[in-house]
């Protein structure tokens, strides 16, 4: 359970931080640029994302769920598609800032007609999931255009087998 929104916030600080690098390295012609037929473009993801940060801490905020849409005109550019999502993660944290830790333990409403209540701490675990599902297609639409995807960490798998390997007692 999470059980301080200052501690949650800092770590998604993380998340999106690691989320903003990979938008940050779709070519800004391949803004619309989908796998096939009625996938989300990149720029769909992009727009996604900031429509769903707002959604999630709103239902937090004031226990209402808003979509607003990841409709092209929203931001049709990269640079329009990246400075919405810096605004809605901004006003995300400013909807969250006055928000007291005893809120994560209450119920908010689903966003599904007549299931049950979701305690606020899990509809912000939702957030960060929500996050990283839509994270990992954008990193695969960027292979599939001949690109590289930043490693998540800094680390890439081969830093990661030389560094356990060493670690292991292993040289290699």
């Amino acid at each position: 359970m999470i059980a301080s929104l200052r501690e949650f916030t800092d770590y998604f600080e993380g998340v999106r931080r690691r989320t903003r690098q990979f938008c940050a390295i779709v070519p800004a012609d391949a803004i619309d640029w989908t796998p096939k037929a009625g996938e989300y473009s990149c720029g769909d993801i992009i727009r996604h994302l900031a429509a769903t940060e707002r959604m999630f801490t709103g239902v937090v905020a004031d226990g209402v769920w808003r979509y607003g849409g990841h409709e092209r005109e929203r931001a049709a550019t990269l640079e329009a598609a990246l400075e919405l999502l810096d605004a809605e993660h901004a006003a995300a944290r400013t909807a969250l800032a006055p928000v007291p830790d005893a809120a994560l333990a209450t119920e908010r409403p689903s966003l599904e007609p007549g299931a049950r209540p979701i305690r606020a701490w899990r509809v912000l675990m939702a957030r960060c999931e929500h996050e990283v599902h839509h994270r990992s297609p954008l990193a695969s639409s960027m292979t599939l255009m001949g690109n590289e995807s930043p490693d998540i960490f800094g680390l890439g798998v081969e830093d990661v087998e030389r560094l356990t390997a060493v670690g292991a007692g292993r040289q290699g």
